[in-house]
């Protein structure tokens, strides 16, 4: 069934709805209430042609809650044909720049305004706190913000070679991008989004299986802020929409969030299509806490990275390497800081960590755990749980680690913090890159000459000194190692987006 997808409804104010035990906003509900959650292909509100569907389920409570369309590679196939006749036809890389930055503008204004809606969204299909999720939402509205900007300066060159020729060095968008995103953030789609249609290029976007929800929310918002349709399309799927969009000719790009094995994997079949692949993988992130450190900012940033978002961030600094001088008091505050943490639902405001996102998930970093234990690592602290129904795990910090244990090498993504001692700076760089990961760190010292070092010495994408997982959309973000490669956010994302094309003319 396909239906034009039109303006969202938003009469309803500031009224609210239980939806499976949790008050979410009026508007929030009719769009679940309202069917199965359509893909958005060119414009419309799309079943799957298979009519497959998926069942919603909240991970704070363990409740279907409603259903989303499932896809298959003819849907995948429909988007990636809608955003080739959108690119091709200029709708969008051809409108006037000034009036494709109003219409950006536009719909970080719409984001901004239901940013409410899309946190109920995320809150109930992800698990992610609902006052998290909010944040998240405004994330995507700035980053929108910044790449608003920049359609009326992506200009050419013009380079000097000499009387006899005229050349223009053009910057030109590369076609049609397809993005796949991870269920950890799905309200932070226009991180990657944003700048791809800035540069003037179409988007094919498979949001991840478990969370879909905000992703066709904010695609009807861009037809409401006047993206012309097919310019930004969503398919829902599992790993075979996924694999589709990867395999797909009409597609010029890609760019993932996710496991290092899906990346490897998702590269290795780009290849065979020449396709440019953006990769942001994860990571196993160090955090370094000299003596001289202001021990209760350290204690309070190293403890805030692994419980937000019960640890399924990317970025969190999971391994906290803490000078043997200050070792055992460095411990015993995290442990006392962590004490009257609150697991429990995304909708309750007492909440500090909400769930993980599938039983999987639980299991998996249950599996962890044990691990750690069974290695020899001394678990000084582990939370309790006093809800039922969801996918909770309590937060657990691990002293006595060494670096070559399972919980300091692989990435569990749950709320899990490995503390590991060591003797000098040295030492600490070396542990700190003895990881295969690269994607961030953070350092803690009162020293401006050792920050400086540390920033130098350490092999990560992004280093954070005497502050942790501060990000703004004006600066670039991105991995080393086997946490991927490329930039997304600030002025090297476009790089990302764009292509050069040299244009000679002889002069007679």
């Amino acid at each position: 069934m396909t239906t034009q997808a039109g303006v969202i409804d938003h009469s309803s104010g500031d009224s609210t709805t239980i939806v499976d035990g949790a008050t979410v906003a009026d508007e929030a509900a009719r769009f679940i209430s309202a069917g199965v959650v359509p893909h958005v292909i060119g414009g419309e509100r799309r079943e799957s042609i298979a009519g497959g569907q998926r069942e919603l389920v909240n991970p704070s409570t363990g409740n279907t809650f409603g259903a989303v369309a499932d896809g298959t590679a003819e849907d995948l196939d429909a988007a990636v044909q809608a955003a080739r006749q959108a690119y091709d036809d200029g709708r969008w890389r051809h409108l006037a720049p000034r009036e494709q930055e109003a219409r950006l503008h536009r719909l970080a204004d719409l984001l901004e305004q239901h940013k409410e809606v899309t946190g109920d969204l995320d809150a109930l299909d992800a698990g992610i706190l609902r006052r998290y999720a909010s944040y998240i939402s405004q994330y995507s509205a700035n980053a929108l913000r910044y790449y608003a900007g920049w359609p009326t300066k992506m200009v050419g060159q013009i380079p000097p070679v000499g009387p006899d020729y005229v050349v223009q060095e053009r910057v030109e968008p590369i076609g049609v991008m397809g993005v796949i995103k991870p269920w950890n953030g799905p309200g932070a789609i226009f991180a990657q989004v944003a700048p791809a249609l800035a540069a003037g290029n179409s988007v094919v976007l498979k949001p991840a299986e478990h969370s879909p929800l905000s992703a066709t929310y904010m695609a009807l918002l861009a037809l409401e802020a006047g993206i012309p349709p097919g310019v930004f399309n969503v398919v829902h799927g599992d790993g075979v929409v996924g694999s589709a969009l990867v395999a797909h000719r009409g597609v010029n790009r890609l760019s993932f969030t996710g496991s290092v094995g899906t990346g490897r994997a998702l590269a290795a079949a780009a290849a065979q299509t020449f396709k440019k692949v953006n990769l942001e993988l994860g990571g196993k992130s160090p955090v370094l806490v000299f003596p001289d450190a202001d021990l209760e900012t350290a204690v309070a940033a190293a403890t805030t990275t692994v419980w937000n978002n019960s640890g399924q961030v990317c970025t969190a600094g999971t391994r906290t390497l803490v000078h043997r001088s200050i070792y055992d008091e460095f411990v015993d505050e995290a442990v006392r800081v962590s004490q009257d943490l609150t697991v429990g639902n995304a909708f309750d405001p007492a909440s500090q960590l909400g769930p993980l996102i599938t039983p999987a998930q639980l299991a998996k970093v249950r599996s962890y755990v044990e691990l750690g234990k069974s290695e020899g690592a001394t678990m000084r602290f582990e939370g309790s749980v006093s809800c039922s129904g969801g996918n909770y795990q309590a937060p657990v910090i691990f002293a006595d680690v060494r670096n070559d244990m399972t919980i300091a090498r692989e990435e569990i993504f749950g709320p899990v913090m490995s503390i590991i001692p060591f003797d000098d700076e040295a030492e600490a760089y070396r542990l700190a890159n003895d990881s295969e990961f690269g994607l961030a760190a953070g350092v803690f010292t009162t020293d401006i000459a050792r920050a400086n070092r540390a920033a130098a010495a350490l092999d990560a994408g992004t280093v954070w000194l005497n502050c942790y997982q501060v990000t703004d959309a004006a600066v670039s973000y991105g991995g080393a190692k086997a946490s991927g490669y490329g930039r997304s956010l600030g002025a090297p994302a476009l790089e990302e987006y764009t292509r050069r094309k040299a244009v000679w003319s002889r002069n007679y």
